[in-house]
């Protein structure tokens, strides 16, 4: 009873907050043509980022600044090209709430409280100005709060044909509001880099753990199965034989875990948000081993080589998300091995290894047919679809 009625505190004290502002800023008339940009505001890594860069370079005659934390590790390269807002200060609620344009890739991540101003807006449409969700991924399954009117939006950029359909038939937003436009990092993907022979395994989060405490963790089979393949003698061998290095990359909302886990050997990297950029790892990695996280779309956008370890699928969508259009087996970019049994990944891996990390065929006409056009101008275009809500 306690813990509701502190919460009501809560929404009762945005509400006074954001009302204050929008009155303030009515008043003054500052920031009433800004594009406020955003990504979880710990980072700048992502499509906000790239979209930002892109405001920030080709179209300087758009007012627009991003929110992020000083103490944020990409602080400085954001401040270096444009104006930051501190997430939560006096600066960011009055730019919250007069904002012409407000740009995340996550449900209400330019809101001084987003958790909080998501349910206010769901309820009562109280957000004001142009919202437009560039995603940090793309949406294979059915996450609720990215339905209307959970999400009430402007512009839900969709990066796949199958994406866009489920989007427009099942998630009720307005006709217009989801554009098959595709996601601003497409642009850096097939722009030219350097690929190592470097295997990442990037698994995704799991609500059912994401309080746990360590002791509780390790036993658990998420820990046991990706640390077993981390240490498994077999792996290592691998990348001895093929001189081969592979990155483990945990999802931000587990990386407090991420020193229990032990790599077996010094051809393995344990990295995190503070030593390493998504993007970067992407491109230069040249086979992926994921279990249902959106980066294989980015994978395969650049016809590179996937796995699907899905040791727990039952538990996963059942307790996460329910399942979407998408369905690994039937449309994704690789086999799916749905064992505890690290075994068939090791197969896959050394097979890969020996076939020069290509994809197959078969996963490469899946790819083709599941994106729209490839090319360069995702930024721009994604520019255009907002510059037309005003």
């Amino acid at each position: 009873m306690m813990k509701k009625a502190i919460n009501c505190i809560h929404y009762l004290w945005l509400l006074v907050q954001y009302g204050f502002f929008f009155v303030l800023s009515r008043f003054t008339k500052k920031d009433r043509d800004l594009w406020l940009v955003s990504e979880r505001t710990l980072d700048a890594r992502d499509n906000a980022w790239l979209f930002f860069q892109h405001l920030r370079t080709a179209h300087p005659e758009i007012p627009c600044a991003f929110v992020i934390d000083r103490d944020s590790p990409d602080y400085e390269k954001v401040h270096a090209i444009g104006r930051t807002i501190q997430p939560r200060s006096f600066e960011h609620h009055l730019a919250f709430a007069a904002s012409r344009v407000k740009i995340s890739t996550h449900i209400m991540g330019f809101a001084p409280d987003r958790y909080r101003f998501a349910v206010l807006d769901r309820h009562l449409a109280l957000v004001k100005g142009k919202k437009v969700m560039l995603q940090h991924g793309v949406t294979g399954n059915l996450p609720k709060e990215l339905r209307f009117p959970a999400a009430r939006l402007d512009l839900l950029v969709c990066s796949t044909v199958p994406e866009y359909e489920m989007i427009c038939r099942d998630f009720g937003h307005p006709a217009g509001v989801a554009q098959l436009i595709g996601m601003c990092r497409f642009d850096q993907l097939l722009s030219p880099h350097t690929v190592k022979r470097q295997i990442l395994i990037m698994p995704t989060w799991r609500k059912t753990l994401a309080d746990l405490d360590a002791q509780a963790f390790v036993q658990t089979d998420y820990y046991q199965c990706l640390n077993g393949l981390l240490s498994d003698p077999r792996f290592l061998s691998i990348l001895e034989t093929f001189d081969l290095t592979a990155v483990f990359y945990l999802h931000l909302a587990l990386q407090r875990m991420s020193p229990l886990f032990r790599a077996g050997s010094d051809r393995i990297e344990i990295r995190t948000l503070k030593d390493a950029d998504i993007q970067d790892l992407l491109t230069e990695s040249q086979l992926l081993i994921t279990d249902y996280s959106s980066v294989h779309f980015d994978f395969a956008y650049m016809e590179k080589p996937v796995l699907y370890w899905q040791f727990d699928e039952n538990a996963f969508y059942t307790t996460q998300y329910g399942c979407g259009q998408f369905d690994s087996r039937r449309d994704g970019f690789g086999p799916v091995i749905d064992t505890k049994d690290a075994a068939p990944v090791l197969e896959f891996i050394e097979a890969e290894a020996r076939n020069q990390m290509q994809m197959l065929p078969a996963y490469r006409e899946r790819a083709k047919t599941c994106f729209a056009e490839k090319r360069g101008d995702h930024c721009e275009q994604t520019f255009r679809a907002i510059r037309s809500l005003l």
